[in-house]
């Protein structure tokens, strides 16, 4: 296991995935409530980074777009 602490651009990252997740669990309009659950899920243990703490950049940009007001799934 790494003992390696998470720099700053790894921090912002998991922060902005947790706003995204709090986001989903407040019921994000934008967001079909069938993928609420397993996206706020997969973007929670995003936050927590790899063993060396990075974000998936993946989760990373789902998350800004959830953020930005982009629909995600059920296209309205």
């Amino acid at each position: 296991m790494s003992t390696s602490v998470p720099n700053s651009r790894d921090l912002a990252d998991a922060e902005v995935c947790e706003h995204a997740v709090q986001s989903l669990r407040e019921g994000n309009p934008r967001v079909d409530i069938a993928v609420r659950g397993p996206l706020a899920m997969w973007l929670e243990d995003a936050a927590e980074g790899d063993e060396d703490g990075a974000v998936s950049p993946y989760a990373v940009a789902c998350a800004q777009a959830l953020l930005q007001g982009r629909t995600l799934a059920g296209g309205r």
